[in-house]
C-alpha cells in the first residue's frame, strides 16, 4: 500500500514527515543593504551607497546647463562633469584620465555631503 510522503519544494527530496520536508531547504536569512534610490539589495553598505550615485540630484534641485549640448542637467554626475570638463557625458562621453578621476572624486564627495545633510 502506498505511503504518504512529503516533498521539499526546493530540492524535491522526499521525506517521511511533513516537518522534515519543511526544514529541509529552509532559506537562510542574509543581511543586505538597499540603495536609497532604486532599492536594489547589495551585500556591502558601500556598494549600496554607490549604486545610484550618479542618479542623485545635484545640490538640492539646482540644474546646470551643459555649455556643449544646452541640456539642463540635475544629476550630481552630470553637474560635476560639466564643472570639471566643460561638457556632460550625454553629449560627449570622453574624458581624459585626469578628468575621469577628478569627476569620480567630486561625485563621491558631493554624494557624501548630500547623505550627511539628509541624516
Amino acid at each position: 500500500m502506498p505511503k504518504k510522503a512529503y516533498e521539499c519544494g526546493s530540492c524535491n527530496e522526499v521525506h517521511q514527515y511533513e516537518s522534515s520536508a519543511e526544514d529541509c531547504c529552509r532559506p537562510e536569512v542574509n543581511e543586505v543593504w538597499t540603495c536609497d534610490v532604486c532599492e536594489e539589495a547589495h551585500d556591502e553598505k558601500e556598494d549600496a551607497e554607490k549604486c545610484c550615485a550618479s542618479k542623485v540630484k545635484a545640490r538640492g534641485t539646482e540644474t546646470v546647463r551643459c555649455p556643449s549640448c544646452y541640456r539642463d542637467q540635475e544629476l550630481v554626475l552630470h553637474a560635476v562633469e560639466i564643472e570639471v570638463a566643460g561638457h556632460c557625458s550625454e553629449c560627449n562621453p570622453h574624458y581624459s584620465i585626469e578628468d575621469t578621476f577628478k569627476i569620480g572624486d567630486l561625485v563621491e564627495q558631493q554624494i557624501a555631503e548630500n547623505l550627511e545633510r539628509t541624516m
